[in-house]
């Protein structure tokens, strides 16, 4: 991981990851899934690291991570919902 830049004014950071480093992240937040279930950010963040990590490692997104990217996005837009609106 590579810290590039921290802003307290905007609160932002910018940083360069490895591919390895994602899948690390991805781990993680799949791992604290009972946690956060309900956190709307948690799932936009985990969301967006699986199509990163998959464009950096095999340079496309399959269908049954698109599937979980979907899924994933249902619930940060609606947190509290138990299944998405359509099934994929």
């Amino acid at each position: 991981m590579n810290i590039q830049n921290i802003s307290k004014n905007d609160r932002e950071v910018t940083v360069t990851l490895s591919s390895d480093e994602l899948v690390k992240l991805c781990n993680v937040l799949y791992y604290a899934r009972d946690k956060y279930d309900g956190d709307n950010l948690y799932h936009e963040i985990k969301s967006d690291l699986m199509i990163a990590r998959d464009i950096s490692q095999y340079g496309k997104i399959d269908d049954t991570t698109l599937s979980k990217i979907i899924k994933e996005r249902a619930k940060a837009a609606n947190p509290y919902q138990t299944k998405p609106s359509q099934e994929f």
